[in-house]
């Protein structure tokens, strides 16, 4: 029979129905609590006042077993002879069985799964385990045997003693409040947003916000307008540079990354600030951008290590750019990657590299990052990185300092 807790079959019936009647009873489990103990120390009183045999094998990796709900188990075992009780050093290997089995005359009865001895496992946790009649001379019989043999040969295994329960609990307090110590720092460290479902909520506002979705659709019309350009400024590679190529180029240039003198086709706010540097160094930017158009046609990290390693020594071009041009020759492929990008992904509870530069992020990271966005723009059925980058630009505006969107990437 599959045993689940969803009511009147939970782990809490199935187990003292094991126990009830028995001649013998077999315990192994991972972690005990005291709800555990409460459960079916009474039971196993009673077999052993009428000659029953009890063994038990409790672990205590990662401190989980409760001192107080030891304590209980060895007070039975002090009371009465035939109840062992056996506790798992802390090993290589973790001890992480849930298994209980009993015997009543040449009749055994099991329950295997993932249930521990703990008030969560009992009944309110998503557990799930088999319990099974079988014979004396059923193969599982025998293999369960030998199971709980080898745990009572194996020298990780010290008798529960006062010795040993005083030992443990003393490494138990220490790790509790070491422990909250750690659970305190990391809950601050962690972005106050950490859960996914956040998403759909930052969605439905986006998509209800008027001037976004205007700004999204021009934002389209301007990424077609940067290809062509993009693409007029990959066709002088090759051509004499003269005062005619240069003015064309810093024309083209211009129109992508500024609105000072140009149209500002490119989403990022502020590549012009450093990105103005770049006008000085022509030819090195032209053949970048044929480089960008020949990497658009290559994965991810290998056409972004292409433009890091090229990109990297011109004065004014940095990751920024470099995924600009990426995403404009490929939107299906490359995202747009700079500060904007991680202030809205910590938003929703992914932590992302804090210093967007060629440096901090390397071709696998970049590859790990777009893999990252493209999941989120399949989540809110972006149809490329360019939608998506429009979407988390917006969340970036709306969590920074409180105020609204505006237009940046």
């Amino acid at each position: 029979m599959l045993v689940a807790n969803t009511g009147k079959t939970d782990h809490s019936v199935f187990i003292p129905d094991i126990i009830k009647n028995a001649d013998e009873i077999f315990i192994a489990v991972a972690f005990l609590k005291r709800a555990g103990a409460d459960l079916i120390a009474p039971l196993l009183e009673k077999r052993l006042a009428m000659g029953a045999n009890v063994e038990l094998f409790i672990g205590t990796d990662f401190f989980l077993t409760d001192p107080a709900a030891l304590e209980s188990f060895l007070a039975l075992k002090d009371r009465h002879r035939a109840c062992k009780i056996r506790v798992a050093d802390r090993a290589a290997a973790t001890f992480h069985p849930k298994a209980y089995m009993s015997r009543r005359g040449n009749q055994y009865r099991s329950l295997i799964g993932s249930a521990n001895l703990t008030g969560g496992a009992l009944s309110t946790n998503e557990e799930l385990s088999l319990c099974v009649d079988h014979s004396v001379d059923n193969p599982l019989t025998t293999q369960l045997i030998a199971t709980f043999d080898r745990y009572r040969q194996s020298p990780r295994f010290q008798e529960l003693d006062s010795l040993v329960l005083e030992q443990y609990a003393s490494r138990h307090a220490i790790d509790a409040r070491e422990r909250k110590k750690y659970e305190k720092a990391r809950d601050n460290a962690l972005p106050s947003a950490f859960d996914l479902r956040v998403i759909e909520n930052w969605y439905r506002l986006y998509r209800a916000d008027a001037k976004a979705m205007s700004d999204l659709r021009e934002r389209k019309q301007r990424r077609v307008d940067a290809l062509r350009v993009q693409t007029a400024i990959a066709a002088l590679a090759g051509t004499p540079l003269n005062a005619t190529t240069k003015a064309t180029f810093q024309a083209h240039f211009r129109d992508l990354m500024t609105s000072n003198g140009g149209r500002h086709l490119w989403g990022s706010g502020d590549i012009h600030r450093r990105g103005s540097e770049a006008l000085d160094h022509p030819k090195e930017v032209i053949d970048l951008f044929a480089l960008g158009r020949s990497a658009a046609t290559m994965p991810a990290r290998d056409g972004y290590d292409a433009m890091r390693k090229a990109g990297e020594p011109i004065p004014g071009v940095g990751l920024n750019m470099a995924t600009e041009i990426l995403c404009t020759f490929a939107p299906d492929h490359y995202a747009v990657y700079n500060g904007n990008t991680v202030g809205a992904l910590n938003a929703l509870g992914i932590t992302a590299p804090t210093h967007p530069n060629f440096r901090a992020i390397s071709p696998p990271r970049y590859e790990k990052l777009c893999a990252t966005i493209h999941a989120l723009g399949r989540r809110i059925g972006g149809a490329n990185f360019s939608e998506t980058d429009a979407f988390l630009n917006w969340i970036y505006w709306k969590v920074k300092d409180g105020r609204g969107h505006k237009e940046s990437a």
